[in-house]
C-alpha cells in the first residue's frame, strides 16, 4: 500500500505572513543597534554592531522586495502585539552587555533557527525565490552569532535576560507564535530606552583635541600621517550622528524605507572610516586614544532634516576639498596602504553628499524653505550653542 508523504513548501499567504515577521524582526534589530551603538563602550564592539546594522538593513530590503512581488504581500503590515512587545523589551535593556546578550543570544539566534527551518521545509521549485534569499542571509546571521559567542559576555543582568527568554518561550512557536503579551510576563530590571545624547567609550578613549588641518600640513610626513589617521578614527562622531538619524527616523516612523537604506549605508561607511583609523594607527605603532565629539554634541538634538543637511551639505562639503589631494600625496609617497584607505574614503564621501541632497530635497518637498534656508537655521543653532556667531559651517580639525 502506498503511503502519503507530508506536504512540503509554503503557499503565498503563509510565505507573506512569515516574511512580514522577518521584516519586522530585522527592522527592530536595526533600530536597537542604531540606538545602542552610541552606548556600547568598546570601540571594537561598535565596529561590529555597525557592520551588523547594515546587514540587517540589506536583509530587510530583500524581504521587502520579495513581499512587493507576492500577491497580498503588504511589506509594512503590522506583526502580533506580543512579538512587538518582546522586541521593544530587548531595546529597553538595562545595560549594553545585556542588550547584546538578548538581541544576539535570543532574538537573532531564534531568527536564525526559524530561517533554517524555512530553508529545510521550503519546496525547491515553488519557493525558489525565498530559498535564494535564505541562502544569502543565513551565512551573515551565522557570522553575527559567531561574533557574539566569541565575545566576552561582560556584566549581564541575568534576571532580565531570563525574563526575555521566558517571554519568547511563551509565544508557543518562537518568533512565529501568537503567545502571551507582557501583561502575563514580568521582566525585572527593564529600563525604558532613551536615545543617548553622547557617544560612550571605555577608559581607553578620552575626549581629545585634534590637531587643526593647517598645523598638520606643516608636519613631516610620518607625523602628519599619524595625525591624519587620528582624524579617521574620529569619524565615530559622524557614525554616531547617523545613528541618531536612523534611530529617530525609525522611532518616529513615516520616513521612506529607501531613506533608511541610504543612511544605513552612510552610517556603515563612517564606521568603516573610523576603523581605517584604528587599523592604520596600530600598523604605525600606536593606538587610538581619543575622539573629539564637539560636532556631535553641538547638533545631535537638531531636527532630522537639519542633521542631514548639516552633515552632508555642511561638514561633508567642508572636508571634501582635502580628499583628492590627500590620496594623491599618499600615492606619490609610495604609501599605498594609506592611499588605499584615503581613496575609499574620498569615493564614499561623494556618495554621502548625493544622499544628503536627495533626501533633504525630499523632506523639503512640501516646505516653503530651501536647503539654503535650513543651512542658515543650522548656523543660528550653532551660534546659540557656542555663544558666538556661526558665520560658516566648519570644523576645528
Amino acid at each position: 500500500m502506498k503511503t502519503m508523504t507530508a506536504a512540503k513548501g509554503f503557499d503565498i499567504p503563509t510565505t507573506a505572513a512569515r516574511l512580514r515577521i522577518y521584516v519586522s524582526v530585522q527592522k527592530r534589530c536595526l533600530k536597537t543597534l542604531s540606538g545602542w551603538f552610541l552606548s556600547v563602550p568598546h570601540y571594537e564592539d561598535k565596529y561590529k554592531i555597525g557592520y551588523h546594522l547594515f546587514e540587517h538593513c540589506e536583509h530587510v530590503g530583500m524581504w521587502r522586495q520579495r513581499l512587493v512581488e507576492l500577491r497580498g504581500g503588504k511589506p509594512d503590515a503590522s506583526i502580533s502585539p506580543a512579538l512587538a512587545q518582546l522586541l521593544n523589551e530587548v531595546n529597553d535593556a538595562p545595560d549594553a552587555d545585556s542588550m547584546i546578550a538578548a538581541l544576539y543570544g535570543i532574538i537573532i539566534r531564534s531568527l536564525h533557527t526559524t530561517l533554517t527551518q524555512h530553508l529545510d521545509e521550503a519546496d525547491p521549485s515553488a519557493n525558489a525565490a525565498e530559498l535564494r534569499l535564505l541562502r544569502r542571509i543565513l551565512p551573515e546571521l551565522e557570522s553575527q552569532l559567531d561574533w557574539f559567542e566569541q565575545r566576552p559576555a561582560g556584566q549581564v543582568n541575568n534576571d532580565w535576560l531570563s525574563g526575555v527568554q521566558n517571554f519568547l518561550d511563551l509565544q508557543n512557536d518562537g518568533l512565529l507564535g501568537e503567545g502571551s503579551s507582557s501583561d502575563q510576563v514580568k521582566i525585572p530590571n527593564s529600563r525604558p530606552f532613551r536615545r543617548p545624547t553622547t557617544i560612550t567609550f571605555d577608559d581607553r578613549i578620552g575626549h581629545e583635541k585634534l590637531m587643526p588641518y593647517e598645523q598638520r600640513e606643516q608636519l613631516n610626513y610620518d607625523e602628519s600621517l599619524i595625525e591624519q589617521f587620528r582624524i579617521f578614527f574620529n569619524e565615530f562622531y559622524a557614525a554616531g550622528f547617523l545613528a541618531t538619524i536612523l534611530y529617530d527616523a525609525l522611532d518616529e516612523g513615516g520616513y521612506p524605507w529607501e531613506m533608511i537604506t541610504d543612511f544605513s549605508q552612510h552610517f556603515w561607511d563612517e564606521v568603516r572610516h573610523s576603523e581605517f583609523g584604528a587599523i592604520r594607527l596600530k600598523e604605525l605603532g600606536t593606538e587610538p586614544t581619543g575622539c573629539n565629539l564637539t560636532l556631535f554634541h553641538e547638533a545631535e538634538n537638531m531636527p532630522i532634516l537639519h542633521r542631514i543637511v548639516y552633515l552632508t551639505r555642511g561638514l561633508e562639503a567642508y572636508f571634501m576639498p582635502r580628499k583628492q589631494p590627500r590620496a594623491k600625496t599618499y600615492q606619490d609617497a609610495g604609501d599605498l596602504r594609506s592611499q588605499l584607505f584615503a581613496d575609499q574614503d574620498w569615493s564614499d564621501e561623494i556618495n554621502h553628499v548625493r544622499y544628503g541632497s536627495k533626501w533633504s530635497e525630499h523632506l523639503l518637498e512640501d516646505d516653503y524653505r530651501t536647503q539654503d534656508d535650513v543651512i542658515e537655521e543650522i548656523k543660528q543653532h550653532l551660534g546659540k550653542v557656542r555663544g558666538v556667531e556661526c558665520v560658516a559651517i566648519a570644523a576645528p580639525f
